[in-house]
């Protein structure tokens, strides 16, 4: 059977029933499909645990939600969870919770874009609120190049490639057992890699432009999957 990927919903409201709803890009599913594998998505955080040993792998993906500062100890800002970049807790704990469960069973987890943030910050990491207001850097809607660490993972992109950006909000200080495997010519980490667990993460979103280089990080989730063995 090929290997099912629990894919980490975005979350929305439908003005019609006055109520949330679950959202998942297509390119997502795609993408993993395309790969090799059978992409179902998760609703509870209560059965996080239960989704942890039906899955084989995990894709923590992007959003328009912050996650909330008091995740990695600092006080809300204006500037955080603004228009455009609504906080949305319940999301929040659902990810940890995801994450959470899949590392206890060892099973390979991938994050993009939000789901590098989530990582890191659930490992004791933080993050820059705001790249424009912090640092002076714009990365949400300006696409740039990377640039890979040797022998880490993003070197199928070669030394430089140029990727999707859509973020305003970046790693500060690397989570432990992390390790930075490329950054933006600016300085700013754009990929990371657990050192000794099966979890890979880039800030960037591969599903968006599906390059042969960016399906190959889809790939690399599904021949983690393969590599080891369902529960």
């Amino acid at each position: 059977m090929k290997p099912v990927i629990l894919i980490g919903p975005d979350d929305g409201f439908n003005p019609m029933f006055q109520a949330p709803h679950i959202i998942i890009s297509s390119n997502y599913t795609q993408c993993v499909r395309n790969a090799g594998g059978i992409p179902v998505t998760a609703f509870d955080l209560n059965c996080a645990a239960e989704y942890a040993a039906m899955a084989d792998g995990l894709l923590l993906t992007g959003g328009t939600s912050d996650i909330h500062a008091g995740n990695y100890g600092e006080i809300y800002k204006d500037r955080m969870g603004g228009p455009g970049h609504p906080l949305n807790e319940l999301r929040d704990d659902l990810d940890f919770a995801l994450l959470k469960a899949f590392m206890e069973q060892g099973k390979p987890i991938f994050g993009i874009g939000r789901g590098i943030q989530i990582i890191n910050v659930a490992l004791g990491g933080s993050l820059y609120m705001d790249l424009l207001q912090d640092l002076d850097q714009e990365h949400d809607g300006k696409n740039h190049t990377i640039l890979a660490q040797p022998d880490s993972f993003v070197c199928c992109y070669g030394q430089q490639q140029e990727v999707v950006s859509r973020h305003h909000q970046g790693i500060k200080d690397l989570g432990r057992d992390l390790t930075v495997c490329a950054k933006s010519p600016d300085g700013l980490i754009e990929a990371i890699e657990h050192t000794s667990l099966p979890i890979f993460a880039v800030q960037w979103h591969p599903e968006q432009s599906q390059s042969p280089a960016d399906q190959k990080l889809f790939e690399r989730l599904i021949a983690l999957c393969e590599g080891g063995n369902r529960s």
